[in-house]
């Protein structure tokens, strides 16, 4: 598709995907049982009437907010906001009124776009419209043809608040010019012509909108809005897409249900000898797994080939778990302040724990073991926070904090944080991130946590309820780690959990 290059704006990718695509559905979803849908060619028409609408309420330069669960009308008016030369702040329903409160004073937002249930949420914000209100908003301009202004790659598109496990959130500004250059590298990787993708991550957070959202529109995939998590099993059943983009907790959580069902049905043995029987007709050219496993395949609707694991570390347990099965999981790295797409795994050529080959939108580069990401996806910078942006930006590189290395293939991996990198007495620096991967390769061990307590190296541990006599267990299985780790790297303490960890709403366990 040479000619998505000339795309430099998300109007004119509305624009394009309206005339390439146009009465192919591009947004799929359940009302109650009802399955409903919209044309490209429709769902263009929308984006300009209420781009024009919105227009004529909120002042050029100005910032609207938007709040609800994933639904068409939350993409409408995300789409609509940009088009129209405002700026998009997306914000996460899970959070506390008061932290909104917060976010909407912090980001100067001028009109909050919010779906029925939160209409009452924040009486003191007084600017508000409800979604169900959208279509009598737009009414007087669904004949408008044309944009009611042209944004400049350069025009900030959307402030999106990072989630915070270590401080306070922080408005990443991310331009047209961002999002789309990620956008379509991964489509320059990807094969998305004309397929059927499952949407269940929260809009709100940019892995959902450029991988599992931007970057599908210009091949003319129809994408399937899951209203979240708790909806994924039925609407993988009902949808049946060919793929989606998850994070490793709804990835292990999809993978362990495999097994469980398998013993309820008092099945185990006979799904590990199937297993057994493929891994040799495969080693003989010979690949038998879409029958073989049809019924585990079944459960996620039968026709799904491959998931797009981002947001935080996958198991290698699950990645290979599911390939045996013929799913391909393809760990992926990004952060939001480069939109957030910087490397990932493709498709017959996923490499170990790597996190995949860099996107050609952006360059790559190592000082004292952090990565540093520079390319057209890369934010400005933080929301009026200079002291913010002159610590993570400098001379046109973003310093992640994460740590890592690009091997001989030009595989990318990431080794843990720098912020949370523990430097013992001896010197010797340890990475958490690291011994956590070792952790929760138990089988037993369901959450994990490591730190620096005292001078020794903790492991805080939540374990899985169901198995018996686990703290017994997990005291061979710590002895058995140790014993492959160097000196330095040894768990010495162990601390152990009644309840799982808090996290943030993306699911990351906050550390501090």
């Amino acid at each position: 598709m040479p000619e998505l290059d000339s795309i430099q704006t998300i109007n004119a990718l509305v624009d394009y995907i309206a005339q390439t695509h146009g009465s192919r559905e591009i947004f799929v979803w359940r009302d109650r049982e009802t399955r409903r849908s919209v044309s490209y060619i429709h769902f263009a028409q929308e984006t300009r009437a209420l781009a024009a609408a919105l227009e004529n309420i909120v002042p050029p330069d100005r910032n609207i907010a938007i709040l609800g669960e994933n639904s068409y009308q939350w993409l409408l008016c995300w789409f609509a906001v940009i088009c129209a030369g405002r700026t998009a702040v997306p914000l996460d329903p899970q959070l506390p009124a008061a932290e909104m409160t917060v976010l909407l004073q912090k980001s100067d937002a001028a009109l909050l776009l919010c779906s029925e249930g939160f209409a009452d949420y924040l009486p003191e914000f007084q600017h508000i419209i409800c979604m169900r209100d959208i279509p009598a908003l737009m009414k007087p301009y669904t004949s408008t043809a044309n944009w009611p202004c042209e944004p400049k790659p350069k025009t900030t598109a959307s402030i999106v608040f990072t989630s915070g496990t270590t401080g306070q959130p922080k408005g990443v500004i991310l331009s047209h010019r961002n999002f789309l250059s990620d956008a379509l590298s991964g489509c320059r990787c990807m094969d998305l012509e004309h397929h059927v993708m499952l949407s269940v991550l929260p809009f709100y957070h940019t892995l959902s909108l450029t991988p599992g959202m931007l970057a599908q529109l210009p091949g003319g995939s129809t994408i399937c809005i899951c209203k979240g998590i708790k909806h994924l099993l039925k609407d993988l059943e009902v949808f049946q897409p060919e793929y989606t983009v998850v994070v490793p907790l709804m990835a292990e959580g999809m993978y362990q249900r495999i097994w469980e069902t398998a013993r309820k049905q008092k099945k185990e043995k006979l799904l590990r000898f199937l297993l057994s029987f493929s891994d040799t007709m495969l080693r003989l050219g010979i690949d038998l797994r879409r029958q073989l496993f049809k019924s585990v395949l079944a459960a996620f609707g039968g026709k799904l080939e491959w998931m797009l694991s981002g947001g935080a570390p996958i198991s290698e347990e699950c990645v290979s778990g599911f390939l045996r099965f013929g799913i391909e999981v393809l760990p992926a790295y990004g952060v939001t302040e480069c939109a957030p797409g910087v490397a990932l795994n493709r498709r017959g050529a996923c490499k170990g724990q790597s996190v995949g080959q860099l996107l050609d939108c952006n360059e790559v580069k190592a000082v004292d073991g952090e990565l540093l990401v520079r390319g057209d996806n890369v934010s400005d910078g933080y929301y009026r926070d200079e002291a913010a942006t002159s610590e993570a930006f400098t001379g046109g590189w973003h310093k992640t904090g994460d740590l890592g290395y690009i091997d001989e293939d030009g595989y990318l991996y990431i080794t843990g944080r720098k912020k949370n990198l523990i430097i013992l007495s001896n010197g010797e620096n340890v990475s958490p991130e690291y011994l956590e991967q070792k952790l929760l390769a138990i089988p037993l061990v369901q959450e994990a946590l490591v730190y620096e307590l005292d001078g020794e190296i903790a492991a805080e541990l939540f374990l899985d309820e169901v198995v018996p006599d686990a703290a017994s267990q997990l005291e061979s299985a710590l002895l058995a780690l140790n014993r492959q780790l160097p000196v330095y790297q040894r768990i010495t303490r162990t601390v152990l959990r009644d309840t799982e960890f808090p996290k943030t709403t993306t699911k990351k366990i906050k550390r501090k």
